[in-house]
């Protein structure tokens, strides 16, 4: 999948549908794609969920 294939599915799959992360234009395996989006959902609970407790 491209760049644009990626930033779509983490839209709809993580229920962010302004979302619009920059990441590098190449091919994504569907390995590539699962840790960008375990990278996000950690960065989120580490800095975002952190700041509302």
């Amino acid at each position: 999948m491209d760049q644009s294939e990626v930033v779509d599915r983490l839209r709809e799959e993580l229920e962010i549908p302004f979302f619009n992360g920059t990441i590098e234009e190449r091919e994504y395996t569907e390995a590539d794609y699962q840790k960008i989006k375990s990278d996000l959902v950690q960065y989120f609970d580490d800095y975002v969920r952190n700041v509302e407790n």
